[in-house]
Order: structure tokens, then C-alpha cells, then sequence
């Protein structure tokens, strides 16, 4: 299913704890706006001395600045970057718009949405296909092994390990759940660096049954394809990749049961919702 899907390149700065916050002004048009988790997503024009012109998410400092906002509203900006993030402060409305936002043409992920059959390499160099994964359920996510930011894919691996935790108190569990993490920079994640990656985060406590986590790469040419339907935006800047985040609960079936564009979801409550799913619960 297509929709108009907002490019949302998530960007975190990364500042010295030694320096002082920088502060930069900008000229946008908005494009989406959620003010009860304060995050507001514009398009910029370049930022001299920071990065070029660019659509990108955003915290916001007061979320009563935005509550009036709608897509198309041109506003200026000053963009605060201190540490691991960069926050929009003193927003201003400059014009009203007619509500409708700039985008692209982009398949956003829904519940029911039959996972078609990618074909992946994994750490092992071995092709492995998601029909592999029918009769389980699968948690899947998007990283690359040379994110520079703590908050981006780390975390995500991190989330991943701590449902793997509590699922352990669940008997059996290793059988009926599976997890996978997909590099989107195929160019320097072979299988041999993927291995060694995986080997940091995924551990299996002393004496237990592992899970199923395997880390794999798609080729260069299926790549668009897969980012598209699972909603995955990426940039290419020098050797970072700027991208957005995409995690996708599919269920025994092969279907998408939850989509989740950020990664502030809560491991406990993921746990939960994939032991729900599981076939030994039904």
C-alpha cells in the first residue's frame, strides 16, 4: 500500500561535554507535528557551519509552541545542540499553510500487511529468507554496524537484548520467537563484520537455549526495495548514514502486527506483546 510518507532523517549532534551548546536559526516549512511527545518534524533549508538542506525530526524545548502548528506553516527556528541532541527552541509561526505537507511517495507499514519474501545474507554468509521465520514470532529492525550514535542503533540492539532477558522467564520461549537486525550498508557489512558485531551484543546467558537473533545484510540492488516496505529513510554523508528508525513486529503468519518509527517503545511492554502472539499462547 502506498501513502504519502514525510522523509522524517532522524539527525542527533554529537558535542563535546567540554563545549558550550550551539545555537543555530533556521527557516522551515512543517510538515507533521506531535506536541504530547514533543517532536516536530520541518524542512530546513541549509544550516551553514551544521548540515545542508534537509527534512529531519525534531524535540522541541516547549511543546505549547507547536500545539497551533499544522503542515505547510512556514515557521522560523533557532536549533540548540548540546551533547547528544539538538532541540528547536523559540519557534515561531511566520505564514499559515493550506495543511498540506511536502513528501514522497512511500509504503508506510500496517497492521496486516503480509512481509513479502526478502532473501538476506546473514553473519554466517548464509541466504536466509523471512519465510524462514513463519510459525515464530519475529521482531525486526534496522542497523548499521558503523553508527556513531549512542542513542540510534546501540539502543536498539540494547532493547533487543533486554526483551531477550525477560523472555527467558517465560519457558520455551526461545521456540517460539525470533529476532533479526538488518544492516542497510551493505557495501561495508559483509558477513564477516557482522559476525564479529553480533558477537558483542549477542550473548546467551551461561546455560541457556540462545535466540534465534541473526544479523544479515540484503545485496545492494534488493536494499530500496526492503527499506520501502518496512518505511526506512536513509541518507548517505561521507561514511555516516543519516536514517531513520524502523522496528516491525511480524507474527506467526508473515504479517505485520506493530510498526514502531522511533525507538522509544518499551522492551518490557514488546516482551509482552510477542509471548501474546506467540503460538503456544493461542
Amino acid at each position: 500500500m502506498k501513502k504519502i510518507f514525510l522523509l522524517i532523517v532522524i539527525f542527533a549532534a554529537i558535542a563535546s561535554c567540554s563545549k558550550p551548546s550551539k545555537r543555530y536559526h533556521l527557516e522551515a516549512e512543517v510538515i507533521s507535528v506531535e506536541a504530547p511527545r514533543r517532536l516536530i518534524v520541518v524542512k530546513h533549508g541549509d544550516i551553514p557551519g551544521l548540515m545542508p538542506a534537509m527534512t529531519m525530526q525534531y524535540s522541541v524545548a516547549d511543546p505549547k509552541q507547536i500545539e497551533k502548528l499544522q503542515p505547510g506553516d512556514k515557521i522560523t527556528a533557532d536549533l540548540v545542540v548540546s551533547e547528544d541532541k539538538g532541540q528547536l527552541e523559540n519557534i515561531t509561526l511566520v505564514s499559515k499553510g493550506n495543511g498540506t505537507p511536502s513528501g514522497i511517495s512511500q509504503h508506510i507499514p500496517e497492521k496486516g500487511d503480509l512481509v513479502p519474501d526478502f532473501i538476506l545474507t546473514n553473519q554466517n554468509g548464509r541466504l536466509i529468507h523471512f519465510h524462514d521465520f513463519r510459525g515464530k514470532v519475529l521482531l525486526v529492525t534496522f542497523i548499521y554496524t558503523r553508527c556513531p550514535l549512542p542513542d540510534f542503533c546501540p539502543r536498539i540492539n540494547e532493547n533487543f537484548r533486554q526483551i531477550q532477558t525477560q523472555l527467558l522467564a517465560t519457558p520455551n520461549s526461545q521456540a517460539h520467537t525470533a529476532f533479526l537486525s538488518i544492516s542497510f550498508d551493505p557495501q561495508h557489512d559483509t558477513p564477516a563484520v557482522l559476525k564479529h558485531y553480533a558477537s558483542i551484543y549477542n550473548k546467551p546467558q551461561k546455560g541457556q537455549r540462545p535466540f534465534n537473533w541473526q544479523f544479515a545484510v540484503p545485496s545492494a540492488k534488493d536494499l530500496p526495495e526492503i527499506a520501502n516496505f518496512f518505511g526506512l529513510v536513509m541518507q548517505q554523508k561521507d561514511a555516516e548514514i543519516i536514517h531513520s528508525l524502523s522496528t516491525t513486529l511480524i507474527g506467526p503468519d508473515g504479517k505485520i502486527q506493530e510498526w514502531y518509527d522511533s525507538n522509544d517503545w518499551n522492551p518490557s511492554e514488546l516482551a509482552q506483546l510477542m509471548l501474546q502472539l506467540s503460538p503456544k499462547a493461542s
